[in-house]
């Protein structure tokens, strides 16, 4: 088997390609999308003021989340991803595994991803391509490899 996976994702979408090296054929499997991803800043709770609350005296103590809205929905996306890939590697639908995501998704992505299955990734690319059609994709995934991007 000769198989790659490449997963295309930003905090709103995600597509999983397989990519058949022997056949040389790029096959869009799945399609993913967090639509808290894609909802307005205002409409997530950020920009918020902090809320305040009395306690016994003059003093009053503000809290804040301690994570953003839209930066918990990006984590969880990304945790519903790498779960995803880490059942295709389990079930050996693949052998090595190719990002190309926002780079913000890539850093919550990452820790999300046991080690036997970071050991599969070949290359990051820190791009936003979930718009980007078939051909495109095709571009970044036959370019020779020349490093960290």
């Amino acid at each position: 088997m000769s198989k790659t996976w490449i997963l295309v994702a930003s905090r709103a979408r995600a597509r999983l390609f397989e990519f058949d090296q022997e056949q040389r054929d790029l096959t869009e499997k799945e399609d993913f999308l967090n639509p808290e991803g894609r909802a307005p800043a205002g409409s997530r709770g950020e920009n918020r003021p902090p809320r305040t609350f009395d306690r016994t005296g003059s003093a009053r103590h503000a809290i804040e989340p301690h994570t953003e809205p839209a930066t918990k929905a990006a984590e969880n996306f990304a945790r519903q991803l790498a779960s995803v890939l880490e059942d295709g590697r389990v079930q050996h639908r693949f052998e090595h595994l190719m990002l190309i995501a926002t780079p913000d998704l890539l850093g919550h992505l990452r820790p999300c991803m046991p080690p036997p299955l970071r050991e599969c990734v070949r290359r990051e690319v820190g791009k936003d391509m979930t718009q980007a059609g078939p051909e495109a994709i095709w571009d970044i995934v036959t370019e020779p490899f020349h490093g960290a991007e």
